[in-house]
């Protein structure tokens, strides 16, 4: 308890290997705790790499007599129920936009949106074009992908939240280019 009282006084000074050395030991009981939440393998590892960067950022805010893992775990569920939040938005738009995109025959509106999916699907790249292609349109399953590419589940998962953020990103910012048209 002293060591921990001793490296808290350190990493609020701003020493980050002290903060290193305090919040390691919480990190596996963040990810468990943010992972519940969120539902997500990968979300969770982000939504712990945030809660510790915030908890850094804000050690001046953390009363003394508070207990440091409980004020970390406020953050992780912050953090968590925001990252809840994004993947259920996505996940909501990605599924919509598949199914309108192929609908037939398609209204001009799906026809802008289809082309704004197909160009950012393409815009992927050839390794994540294909596993999105593989993964969401011919419905083969994590582990037939993986086999596939000759790679892990693990890694398919990894590159499909890639894509999937990509995806959000590239449509995102090219709606915004043809609404400011």
């Amino acid at each position: 308890m002293d060591h921990d009282v001793a490296l808290l006084t350190q990493a609020k000074k701003g020493d980050a290997a002290a903060f290193e050395q305090l919040v390691m030991p919480y990190l596996p009981m963040l990810f468990a705790y943010s992972r519940a939440i969120c539902l997500d393998f990968h979300a969770a590892q982000d939504v712990v790499q945030e809660t510790a960067i915030i908890a850094f950022r804000n050690l001046n805010h953390l009363f003394p007599e508070a207990d440091f893992s409980t004020w970390l775990r406020a953050i992780a569920r912050r953090q968590s129920l925001e990252a809840r939040r994004k993947l259920h938005r996505f996940a909501r738009f990605a599924e919509e936009a598949v199914e309108r995109a192929y609908e037939d025959p398609a209204p001009a509106e799906v026809s802008v949106q289809r082309k704004l999916l197909v160009d950012c699907i393409r815009a992927l790249g050839e390794r994540g074009q294909g596993v999105v292609e593989e993964h969401y349109f011919r419905g083969l399953s994590l582990s037939q992908v993986a086999a596939h590419l000759e790679t892990s589940v693990t890694a398919v998962k990894q590159l499909l939240y890639r894509s999937r953020k990509l995806l959000e990103e590239c449509v995102r910012k090219r709606q915004l280019g043809e609404q400011s048209s």
